[in-house]
């Protein structure tokens, strides 16, 4: 509805701008030879036929009834259904890549830890000395 106050505003603004520019326009219309200010005459005829014309083309109403009562509805506003369905697919798809995304750091997290065991596992030494504190800081000194 937000969007819909703002386009209105924006048309009356527009609106206006083009009666003023209208208004200084008929003020230095009196000044001008009588051969130019008939072409100009023929040229704000044909903008005003385009206008219209451009008007009738996009101004394709749709009428559907609900509970009894009718709504009209323009061009613009049924290109809304597109914009929700466009947000109702992006959650899910949303959803559904941080899911995948959790699933393949668990994964990898898990690839590793598994990596280790196996290390561990497949070792020559004694499991007395992963215990001990000086092995743990040989292993520190060798990852660096």
């Amino acid at each position: 509805m937000d969007t819909h106050n703002k386009n209105l505003s924006l048309t009356a603004a527009e609106a206006r701008f083009g009666y003023q520019v209208a208004a200084r326009l008929t003020e230095g219309n009196e000044q001008l030879p009588a051969d130019i200010a008939e072409r100009l005459k023929g040229i704000r005829h044909m903008v005003a036929d385009r206008r219209r014309l451009h008007r009738l083309h996009h101004a394709q109403v749709t009428a559907s009834t609900r509970d009894g009562t009718a709504t009209l509805r323009g061009p613009g506003e049924s290109s809304s259904w597109r914009l929700r369905l466009g947000l109702l697919l992006a959650i899910p798809t949303l959803l559904f890549g941080l899911y995948a995304l959790q699933h393949f750091q668990q994964e990898r997290f898990v690839r590793k830890i598994a990596d280790i065991d196996t290390a561990l596992l497949l070792d020559n030494l004694p499991p007395q000395a992963y215990v001990d504190p000086g092995f743990t800081s040989y292993l520190r000194q060798n990852d660096g």
